[in-house]
């Protein structure tokens, strides 16, 4: 147990570092986040329709247009939609301080709880995992399936850019490969434990 809270809070360290070198370092997000040309123009139209925050779509779908229980409202909407353009707001409404340090350790307990989560797999899957590179590559794996399901289904079923999905994907597994470095050091089987012996299957009965 002592272990599993060790390696979790060290793999955070190291995720909240990847993180600062990721997005503020490295200078490579205007590859993928890029400004708008008239962003005070946009904001004073979002401030004029008052607005709560949230997340919006444009366009939006009237009830029944999905489903396809509404004819005209899905033929309206199919019909906006490929006109376009099609547009995702996230919308903050009072702002905020990028400097606060809250955000910070909210990010630095968001990386915490995910290495405990990475941590309990790893202790789960130990018996089959007594090498180190293996144990690295079962955390980045985790990296992996987190990006594929979830990452992934933004450019796909939301319309998100690939490029951003993929420099993300990018960041996510690089960071669960440095974690998983550390988890696997510090996860690991006793020094000197034989591996689990197969469990032979039943004799069979003798013949009368």
């Amino acid at each position: 147990m002592i272990r599993l809270f060790v390696g979790a809070l060290l793999s955070a360290v190291v995720l909240f570092v990847w993180g600062f070198v990721f997005w503020a370092a490295s200078g490579v997000t205007p590859r993928f986040l890029h400004p708008l040309p008239n962003e005070d123009e946009v904001k004073q139209a979002l401030q004029k329709g008052d607005i709560g925050s949230g997340t919006y779509l444009i366009p939006y779908p009237a009830p029944g247009a999905m489903s396809g229980a509404d004819p005209k409202r899905e033929a309206d909407f199919v019909s906006r939609s490929e006109r376009g353009p099609v547009v995702e707001i996230i919308y903050r409404k009072e702002g905020l301080d990028p400097r606060n340090v809250q955000e910070y350790v909210a990010g630095f307990c968001h990386f915490l709880a995910a290495s405990l989560l990475a941590g309990v797999l790893l202790v789960l899957a130990q018996p089959g995992l007594r090498r180190y590179p293996a144990r690295v590559l079962f955390v980045m794996l985790a990296g992996v399936f987190a990006t594929v399901t979830v990452g992934f289904s933004k450019p796909v079923w939301f319309h998100h850019p690939w490029p951003a999905a993929l420099y993300e994907a990018a960041y996510v597994v690089i960071g669960w490969l440095l974690a998983g470095q550390v988890l696997g050091l510090v996860i690991r089987p006793p020094t000197g434990a034989a591996p689990a012996a197969p469990v032979s299957p039943p004799a069979a009965p003798p013949s009368p």
